[in-house]
């Protein structure tokens, strides 16, 4: 695994509670960018997260501000806090900054993750994401096709200082959209010259009810989900409580219901 599958690997790894507290009211949350879902009437979110046989001891505390954004985010295992995170957010509430101010492995060091964009018509037309010194990423919106059909282009710029030399990787994604829900997202991975389209289906209440994986050509080797249960074809299911937040999670895969995480409101 070179640099920057290793990069793009801890970001999955760090957007992964994010992604199971944040995939609720709408498409919006399956788009390119981390849209940031706000929680009116809370001040703290706390989540328990499962491998699907029940167990894990992973749990985390969000905390959130008087508009109802995440602005810290403390990560568990058992009773061992892992890691601390605090964020800062523009007018539009997308983050600004995503400062890491404790991390269990490495307990010194402070991470932060700055985030710039440019908009038209409130949609995000530009990001620019700096992840180190060297390293950062940029996405462009290329082609608007009436808001149904989006093309964006990403280069993620990695520099090798033995070889004191910066490698270009590119990829372009392509966003459908259907009555307004996000339909599905094409990947091209320039660098590998491969596919993958990820399609998704809603129910009436515009939660995502599956998530399906193309990939193009065909990998070698079956991919491996990692940390619990996952498909390339899987349905979700939810619990909600009195304010239409999720309760509960589900992963179903294989006609087999697994729990996923149980969120509780403050």
């Amino acid at each position: 695994m070179n640099n920057i599958d290793n990069m793009r690997k801890l970001f999955l790894d760090l957007a992964i509670i994010g992604f199971l507290i944040m995939m609720s009211t709408s498409a919006i949350n399956a788009q390119l960018f981390e849209t940031n879902e706000l929680y009116p009437n809370t001040n703290k979110i706390k989540g328990k997260y499962y491998n699907g046989t029940g167990g894990g001891g992973y749990w985390s505390l969000e905390y959130v501000d008087s508009i109802g954004r995440i602005i810290n985010k403390e990560s568990y295992h058992k009773k061992q806090l892992m890691s601390r995170n605090k964020i800062i957010y523009d007018a539009n509430n997308n983050k600004i900054f995503d400062i890491q101010t404790f991390d269990f492995n490495n307990p010194e060091r402070i991470d932060t993750t700055r985030f710039e964009y440019k908009y038209a018509d409130n949609r995000i037309i530009y990001q620019f994401r700096k992840l180190s010194v060297n390293d950062s990423t940029v996405i462009k919106l290329t082609v608007n096709q009436g808001d149904t059909i989006l093309k964006y282009q990403e280069q993620a710029f990695h520099y090798r200082p033995k070889m004191k030399k910066t490698d270009v990787f590119e990829t372009i994604y392509t966003l459908r959209y259907q009555n307004g829900l996000l339909v599905s997202i094409k990947k091209f991975d320039n660098e590998r010259n491969s596919t993958e389209i990820k399609k998704y289906e809603y129910f009436e209440n515009g939660r995502l009810k599956r998530r399906s994986i193309e990939r193009i050509p065909e990998p070698d080797i079956k991919v491996v989900y990692m940390g619990g249960p996952g498909s390339d074809d899987e349905y979700y299911k939810y619990k909600l409580d009195s304010e239409d937040r999720i309760k509960v999670l589900y992963h179903i895969i294989n006609g087999k219901k697994y729990k996923i995480a149980v969120y509780s409101y403050e």
